[in-house]
């Protein structure tokens, strides 16, 4: 726990010292304007981050019963790469790029129930059998218009 709250004191001087070492290389106009870039970028990710998640959503359908670990938590990925994005700095910008390499992990296997003896399902939720519909009439008075 001390390990994290240090790290999250020393974080905002790592950045600040990454942004002052990079101003003296290339300018301080270019890195104001790599700053205000990444967080036009990562806003416009969060924007467009439910057109992403249901694109990913759609691809894993497609993939059959292997889907790996990493693209389950692509939207998840996407989304915290636009929250860094919007933060001022190097290194949050660096830790985006990090989320957004395509990395594939292990496959998992989708768990499918076999198919009931009498092509019903396994799960014991389906009732056979007949039913007739008897739709009673209702008054003029108690009809909705």
């Amino acid at each position: 726990m001390r390990a994290l709250l240090l790290l999250l004191l020393i974080y905002p001087f790592a950045e600040i010292a990454a942004l002052v070492a990079l101003a003296d290389h290339i300018g301080g106009l270019a890195v104001f304007l790599l700053v205000v870039l990444s967080s036009m970028l990562g806003l416009w990710m969060l924007r467009h981050q439910k057109l992403g998640a249901l694109l990913t959503l759609g691809s894993m359908m497609r993939q059959g019963d292997k889907v790996s670990l990493y693209s389950l938590l692509w939207p998840l990925r996407y989304a915290l790469a636009g929250v860094l994005f919007l933060l001022p700095g190097l290194l949050s910008d660096l830790a985006a790029i990090l989320l957004l390499l395509p990395l594939k992990g292990p496959d998992i296997q989708l768990r499918t129930a076999p198919p009931a003896p009498g092509g019903g399902t396994a799960s014991g939720d389906v009732i056979e059998g007949e039913y007739n519909r008897v739709d009673e009439q209702t008054p003029p008075e108690r009809r909705i218009q």
